[in-house]
């Protein structure tokens, strides 16, 4: 980083200039912003998925909740199935344990497909930093 005081090229973790002392302020990356919340709406820059499948989340887990309360505490309403009331409850046991436990798995794969798109956009704007500054990114 150069000092802006004496142009002494310093490192780039520094904090004072080598030479004169004077406070170095590190350059940030600038994001990349548009004008209107319509125009990052049709460029795909801000995602609307994520906050929809931790919606979709909640409701699921809500639903195998109840059923699986239901389940435990009522097995006479679930006589169609012809289970005896100790089947009915270690399945609804399960289904409060094993069913949230996977429905948590597979929003937060999905979510994580999501964030992918984050972290390339982030790799993509230092890359940029970089080459503006003329330097050669490491792979």
């Amino acid at each position: 980083m150069k000092c802006p005081h004496c142009c002494t090229e310093n490192d780039v973790s520094a904090t004072k200039c080598s030479v004169c002392e004077q406070a170095l302020n590190p350059q940030r990356p600038k994001s990349v912003r548009y004008m209107s919340f319509y125009a990052e709406y049709f460029a795909f820059r801000e995602l609307v998925t994520p906050q929809l499948i931790k919606v979709i989340y909640f409701v699921g887990a809500g639903f195998i909740t109840a059923a699986g309360l239901l389940s435990i505490l009522s097995p006479d309403a679930l006589e169609e199935y012809a289970v005896g009331p100790i089947f009915t409850r270690l399945g609804g046991i399960a289904a409060l344990v094993v069913g949230n436990l996977v429905w948590r798995l597979m929003c937060e794969g999905a979510i994580l497909l999501f964030s992918l798109h984050d972290l390339l956009v982030s790799i993509d704007t230092r890359t940029a930093l970089l080459v503006q500054q003329g330097k050669r990114p490491e792979p």
